[in-house]
Parts: structure tokens; C-alpha cells; sequence
């Protein structure tokens, strides 16, 4: 603790005795502080510095070294509240806790790898505030897995004038350094990480013991407690995910996030309830399994661009009709949508229900879900791109993980309590899917079949010459095969198409008709009118292309041209590449759609439709 001084410096060291005693109620930095650090005033400061430190590593008796605290010299002359001299006097500590203070790097590198580093670290720690004036560095770009890391890429990279101003010593350099030894001295090492490790040990247990006092405050009512502990013990196709959800029965909670009855957050993990209900123990049961399920075949996921109010309308019939079946619970009288004829189909499949009967949607627009009326119960920030990457990932593959282990407790034992339809959206989900130009290549290859080579003896073979006397045949691959293999390609150009999707889908279709010895594709773009590029030799389309239209919508036209071309033949199949945002289309040719993930088209189609993302 600084000593006070009288005079006009005197608040200002209050506020730093205040900031370091704050500081101290976190056991991280409490266990630096005690056993690796002293504080010290001075008149002789930087005057723009925060908060500089000096180290003395003196040699004892037989080499030895003694183990001195280092020195930390804060600026007592800055304004600072005590929240910012707990994060200055923070970072500072960091510093000796990590070993920053180093003998052998000296050199400006080190120095800012280190202190990038520890304003990374201290984020995750919540400790105090930043000043206003402190130099923070936009870190985002650069790898932060350590001050290593940042060090070796400084090295290689050269420093940016960004990165020059992080330093607490402001125009003087962080910490000093007294020494004798080239290295940082072992006991001096293997001392501070002691530190360090205790204190972060001192820091997990005191968060998990708030998490289990906050868990005692929040005390769940009786029926939620046995339909949760229900779940857990005797329904296993979802204890996995049961014993990971912390259920919250909060009006405050709910009525925030304008939850009705109830709803499931999966990036938090936490399913609401709103208590005024007072549902009994069978009707929660109901609830739970209907929330888990959500989470479980990763409906949030699965929207893909669609509605999310109808998506997960679409969700709630389908995941009610097989806890019916499966007889959890009983239904509750209110939040619950079910209609028997729907049994056997998927989500995806009532969504497209939905979306084709006005009269429906108007109706469900004034139903009340768990969510209450026109809301979904599935809530939460997190984007479909978070879940694909991090942490986001990591409980992605959990959920799935978790329900295919429940799936396989029932399969193992031969029990047909499941219904099929979920049994196969469970596996499903666990499965890698195709990929579209995978997909796509299938369906194109029914109509072009590998060429088969004929041999004919009208001309000699390469090898003849080897055999003189035996007579070789030559193979070939008959020309007039290769020039009846083209398609025609219909390529909306509206402005709603976007470059990057126009690009990915014609990459992907000169790759495959190169695979498949196409020599030419028939183009024809189309907005509010068509524009016929003619037949493209398929390895120009690799090359740069130039895109006619970028206006209205409409592709029946650019249809009706390939139809009735004569150079085109009558049997050719013709790929459509659009947004979805068109009319009803006439075709009379085999034909498929490509689509980017997330559009679909506004009317029925029997044809094949591909997603590419």
C-alpha cells in the first residue's frame, strides 16, 4: 500500500491505495501482489508514464541469486478514479507474474509483444476500468496465443508506429532492469509462477462457489425440480443435454426478454420458465423435453435464412407430434402447437406448408407458441457463422454428440420407443452432408455417361511399330459423341444476385463440365430480358466473364429461347441459377435449380433444387 502524502497529491493516492485494496479482492492478483511485487513513490517519474517497474536480480553467496520483489513506481500524479489504478497497477503485475522482466530481451520487440499480450489477458479478468487516455491496441489482426507468439511475429514483421504506444512507462520503457546474469534468474522464475498458478487455482474455486450460491438463490419450485430431475435419471435420449441446462424461473428474466411461457437459449445454455404459469410436475416434463429437443436436432441452425417466427413454428408441430407420440409428459394446455395430420413429416416440410398457404400463416401469426404470441421460443444472439467456429463449434458438436448418445442408449437395448422420424433426423444430423457440387455432379451424370473408346483399324496404332506382324487397332472417343454433350445454363443477372454468388456458381459448373469432357455450355443470361451468350467453351468460363443484365426479374423468356433453338439439342438438360425471387417457370425439358443456402423458390417444383454455400 503507497504511503500518503500530503499536499496536492494526496486525493490522487487515495484513489491508488483504494484501486490496489480493489484489486486485491481478486485472488489472481492478490497472490502476485503479496508474494512477487512492493510499491513505491517517487518524485523521480516519467511524466507521462502509468506505471513503471524496476528489478534488481542480485547475486548472493556461491552464485546464488536473492529472491527481491520487483519494484513497482506508479504515477501518482495522474488523475485516476481507483477502478483505473486497478487496472493500471493490474497490468503492471501481470508483467512480473509472467516473467516479462527478462535480462536477455531487451530489445522494443519484446516490450510490446509483452504488453499487447497482458492488455489481451486482463479482458477475460473484468478488473477495473480503463483510463481514458490509456493506449489501447487494437489487437484483433495480430496472434495472441502468447507474448511468444507476438514476439516471433514482431521479429518477422516489422513493428507498426501502432503498436509503439502500448507501453505503461509511456516514453520510457515499462521496467528496468539490474542484473548480472544474461537470463532471468530460475528461483526468481519457478517463484512468480507459483504466484501466478496459486492465484488462478484461488480464482476458479471462488467462481465456482458463486456459481453454486447463485444456483441456491435461484431456487427452482417442486414441480421443476422433479420434471428436471425426471429428464436427467429417466428419459435418456436427453440427460446428456439436461444435466448441462440451468433453468431459470425469473418473472424479471422473462418478462426482459418478453417470454410468455417459456423458451431455450443454447449459446447461453439456459432455459426460461415463466413462473406465473404454475404448470404441474407432467406438464414441465413436456416443456423440458420440447425446449431440449430444440437445442438437440439444432433447429437454431437449421433455419438457414428462412423465417425464424415460422421455422420455428415448422419445429414446434413436428417436436410436439413425437413427444405425443412418445407419451413425455403431458401437454400443456397453452404455447403448444399440434396437429396429428402433420405426423411423419419434417421440419423443412411443414415450413414449405406454411409458406404456401397465406391463410395459414395468417392464422399462426396470432397463435401463441411458448414464446408467446407471434414469437419464437428459441432465443439468443449468436449468428449461424459463430456456431461454425471457437466455442460456437465446440458446443455445436456437443448437442449432436450428446443426442446420438441418447439415440444409441434406445437402439443398443432394442427399444422402439423412438419414432422413426426422429430416430433418422438424429442421425442424420451426425452425418457429414454432401456437398452440392457433389450432388450436383450426380444428377448431371445420368445424362452424360463416360464416352466409351471404339478401336477401329482404318488407322495404325502408336504401338504397331513394336509388332510388325500383329495388327493393332487404334481407339478413339467418336467426335460426334463430345458434340452433342453440352447443357444450357439460364443465369439470373438481376440485382439481387450478388457477384460472389454469380462467381461460386459458374466456378463450379466449368470444373464439372471439364471433369465430363463438355467441350461448350449453352449460356443465356437473363433479367428483364434475355441475352444469349451462345455456346462458351467450358474453360473460358474458368477465366473472366463478362455478366449481361443486372436488372429485373424474369426467366421464362431465356427458357423459352433455349427450347426453341434449333442448334440446341432437344434432350440437353438446362441448369437454372437463381435467387429464388422469380415467377412460376414453364419448362418442358429436364431441368434443376441452384439456389445459394438459405433462398428458396416461391413455388412447387418437382425438379431437383441444389444449395451452394
Amino acid at each position: 500500500m503507497a504511503k500518503k502524502k500530503s499536499g496536492r497529491w494526496a486525493k490522487n493516492i487515495e484513489n491508488l491505495n483504494q484501486g490496489i485494496s480493489k484489486l486485491k479482492s481478486f485472488p489472481l492478483f492478490e497472490s502476485i501482489y503479496q508474494t512477487s511485487a512492493v510499491l513505491s513513490l517517487t518524485d523521480d517519474i516519467v511524466p507521462n508514464s502509468w506505471c513503471q517497474i524496476t528489478q534488481v536480480y542480485e547475486e548472493g553467496a556461491l552464485h546464488s541469486y536473492q529472491l527481491r520483489d520487483a519494484t513497482l513506481i506508479p504515477n501518482y500524479k495522474r488523475n485516476l478514479t481507483p477502478d483505473e489504478w486497478s487496472y493500471v497497477i493490474a497490468l503492471a503485475l501481470l508483467h512480473v507474474a509472467l516473467n516479462h522482466i527478462r535480462p536477455d530481451r531487451t530489445e522494443n520487440a519484446w516490450r510490446y509483444a509483452c504488453a499487447i499480450y497482458v492488455q489481451h489477458f486482463i479482458k477475460s479478468t473484468k478488473v477495473g476500468s480503463i483510463p481514458a487516455e490509456f493506449p489501447i491496441v487494437d489487437s484483433t489482426s495480430l496472434p495472441l496465443k502468447d507474448e511468444e507468439a507476438l514476439y516471433a511475429y514482431f521479429k518477422r514483421e516489422g513493428i507498426a508506429p501502432m503498436f509503439s504506444i502500448c507501453e505503461l512507462g509511456g516514453d520510457s520503457v515499462t521496467w528496468m532492469i539490474e542484473s548480472t546474469s544474461e537470463k532471468i534468474p530460475i528461483p526468481h522464475a519457478e517463484k512468480r509462477s507459483a504466484a501466478f498458478v496459486s492465484g488462478l487455482r484461488r480464482s476458479v474455486r471462488k467462481a465456482i462457489k458463486g456459481i453454486a450460491e447463485a444456483r441456491e438463490v435461484n431456487e427452482l419450485s417442486v414441480p421443476a425440480k422433479r420434471a428436471l430431475s425426471w429428464v436427467i435419471s429417466s428419459f435418456p435420449l436427453l440427460s446428456a443435454l439436461a444435466s448441462t441446462f440451468k433453468i431459470i424461473e425469473e418473472a424479471d428474466v422473462c418478462d426482459a426478454q418478453h417470454i410468455e411461457i417459456a423458451a431455450v437459449n443454447s449459446e447461453l445454455r439456459e432455459i426460461y420458465i415463466h413462473p406465473r404459469w404454475e404448470f404441474s410436475t407432467e406438464e414441465l416434463r413436456f416443456i423440458f423435453a420440447h425446449e431440449f429437443l430444440h437445442v438437440g436436432l439444432r433447429h437454431e441452425i437449421r433455419c438457414q435464412g428462412r423465417d425464424p417466427y415460422l421455422w420455428n413454428v415448422a419445429c414446434d408441430y413436428v417436436v410436439n407430434g413425437w413427444l405425443m407420440e412418445m407419451q413425455v409428459g403431458s401437454m400443456p394446455s397453452r404455447g403448444i402447437l399440434y396437429d396429428k395430420d402433420l405426423a411423419g413429416s419434417s421440419a423443412e416440410e411443414v415450413y414449405d406448408r406454411i409458406t404456401r398457404d397465406l391463410r395459414w400463416q395468417r392464422k399462426l401469426k396470432k397463435i401463441q407458441t411458448l414464446g408467446g404470441v407471434g414469437r419464437p421460443d428459441m432465443v439468443g444472439q449468436a449468428t449461424a457463422k459463430w456456431w461454425t467456429r471457437g466455442e460456437g463449434m465446440d458446443l455445436d458438436a456437443f448437442y449432436r454428440r450428446a443426442l446420438l448418445e441418447g439415440e444409441r442408449w434406445y437402439s443398443d437395448r432394442g427399444r422402439g420407443f423412438l419414432p422413426a422420424g426422429l430416430v433418422e433426423e438424429i442421425r442424420a444430423l451426425n452425418q457429414p452432408p454432401i456437398p452440392w457440387d457433389v450432388e450436383l455432379a450426380q444428377w448431371m451424370d445420368q445424362f452424360f455417361p463416360t464416352i466409351e473408346k471404339r478401336r477401329t483399324y482404318a488407322r495404325m496404332s502408336r504401338r504397331q511399330s513394336a509388332t510388325p506382324d500383329i495388327a493393332r487397332p487404334y481407339w478413339y472417343r467418336p467426335e460426334e459423341n463430345r458434340q452433342m454433350r453440352t447443357f444450357g445454363v439460364v443465369l439470373d443477372t438481376s440485382a439481387s444476385m450478388t457477384r460472389k454468388e454469380l462467381a461460386m456458381a459458374i466456378g463450379a459448373i466449368a470444373s464439372f463440365a471439364l471433369s465430363r469432357e463438355v467441350a461448350a455450355i449453352r449460356l443465356v443470361y437473363c433479367d428483364a430480358r434475355p441475352y444469349d451468350a451462345g455456346y462458351i467453351l467450358s474453360e473460358s468460363l474458368l477465366q473472366q466473364v463478362e455478366i449481361k443484365g443486372r436488372g429485373g426479374t424474369r426467366l421464362q423468356p431465356a427458357i423459352d429461347l433455349l427450347e426453341n433453338a434449333e442448334d440446341f439439342p432437344e434432350k440437353a438438360p438446362i441448369l437454372i441459377i437463381t435467387d429464388g425471387a422469380i415467377d412460376v417457370l414453364s419448362i418442358s425439358s429436364e431441368h434443376a435449380f441452384l439456389l445459394a443456402r438459405g433462398a428458396r423458390l416461391p413455388f412447387r417444383t418437382k425438379a431437383p433444387i441444389f444449395y451452394f454455400q
